[in-house]
């Protein structure tokens, strides 16, 4: 009875410190994953499209437009995993190897030199801080790209510019042109498999012939459309030559200046994850190339609100909900998540920042990483079941008002 009595309190005893060490490793696992996220914009954005894309699509008024909203955030959703994961990485390589002519082989592991934050591109002693810098972070000797720049960090400077400006034109243009052109695409599909003219979303609300009428203005302008949307696309490649055109000069005043103090911002998060300004950049572009393809009005008020609320809630809703859920953790559960020796400009005193999750410890870690995810799903209710159908509505209004 004695033996059997221990041996249960054994069993017991594991069991419950195998809990604690689950529960701590699952809590563990939720901030290095919130930390991640939030770190990491573009996979941020993925999450959160993620969970939006499903009511979307489910909340179409037909099959018809339910198969284009599928392909359109299929495409959405695969650039924000294909563009970090594939495309960039060998873009790097490839812009190291030929464009910066800076690595002799294709695979070599001294093209995460392309890291380098533009930061240190500023001027040639920047450099070579930089890449020493760099050196010890990736565990990489950089020595025989410096000797093939013959040892001059000017030359090493500029080739790395080169390199990082074709590797930004090239994500701008390949995102923003994907986007817009499944966009295309799918009028050209759903014209061709319907024999129908006209915005999908009203298929089988009302009869062909007025489906049809209400295009007509729009069918007209079409060419014209299509010309500035093509315009839009190629203009992108403007803001890359712009930071590439300022961090080459030598000059620190006016134009030249302020891009290189601002030129950090168009860095890649581990080579690879375009940041906050860029993102919402190129997502600009994209949202109004999918206006301009619009097939009547009501679809361009539909496309200017789901692209609209999309800006604000993906670059601005997120800041704003984390900012008050910090500021109500710290005011009654004590933590110290917003951060007070943040410069005191006029936007962070509308919205006061917060310390990034992974420079956070203990109690205000977890904490910040709940808000993170509680930050995450209100958007995503919001953003998906919200704007779906508040356009469904708009849609039979302007229906009802034709036929009237």
């Amino acid at each position: 009875m004695y033996v059997v009595k221990n041996d249960l309190c054994d069993i017991y005893k594991y069991m419950y410190v195998s809990s604690i060490q689950q529960s701590t490793s699952f809590k563990n696992a939720c901030v290095a994953a919130a930390s991640f996220l939030e770190e990491n914009v573009m996979l941020n954005k993925a999450l959160l499209d993620a969970s939006v894309d499903i009511p979307f699509v489910c909340l179409s008024n037909n099959k018809i437009e339910q198969k284009e909203r599928l392909r359109r955030v299929s495409v959405n959703y695969i650039l924000c995993f294909l563009s970090p994961f594939l495309t960039l990485p060998l873009t790097n390589k490839f812009a190291m190897k030929h464009i910066a002519k800076l690595t002799p082989k294709f695979n070599s592991k001294e093209s995460n030199l392309i890291q380098l934050s533009n930061k240190f591109l500023k001027n040639k002693n920047l450099t070579k801080d930089g890449v020493k810098l760099l050196s010890k972070e990736k565990q990489t000797d950089y020595s025989k790209i410096i000797e093939n720049c013959g040892g001059d960090y000017e030359v090493l400077r500029k080739k790395l510019i080169n390199a990082k400006n074709a590797v930004l034109s090239f994500d701008f243009l390949f995102s923003s042109s994907s986007i817009i052109g499944m966009t295309l695409l799918n009028n050209s599909i759903t014209r061709k498999t319907t024999n129908m003219e006209g915005y999908s979303a009203e298929f089988e609300l009302t009869d062909k012939e007025t489906i049809e009428k209400r295009a007509e203005e729009y069918k007209k302008t079409e060419p014209l459309r299509k010309g500035i949307t093509a315009a839009l696309v190629a203009s992108v490649t403007a803001l890359p030559l712009a930071i590439k055109k300022g961090l080459e000069s030598v000059k620190e005043s006016y134009i030249p200046g302020f891009i290189k103090k601002y030129a950090d911002k168009f860095d890649y998060t581990n080579g690879i994850f375009m940041k906050r300004l860029p993102l919402f950049l190129f997502t600009g572009v994209a949202q109004t190339g999918i206006i301009l393809a619009s097939r009547n009005k009501t679809e361009l008020k539909n496309n200017f609100l789901i692209g609209s609320t999309g800006m604000v809630i993906y670059f601005g809703g997120d800041l704003l909900i984390n900012s008050l859920l910090s500021q109500l953790s710290d005011k009654f559960l004590k933590t110290n998540i917003i951060d007070k020796n943040a410069p005191k400009t006029f936007i962070n005193k509308i919205i006061p920042p917060t310390i990034p999750i992974k420079n956070l410890t203990g109690k205000s870690q977890k904490i910040a990483a709940i808000n993170f995810f509680i930050n995450i799903a209100s958007l995503a209710f919001t953003y998906g079941y919200g704007v779906p159908h508040l356009m469904n509505k708009i849609v039979r209004k302007d229906l009802q008002k034709e036929i009237k």
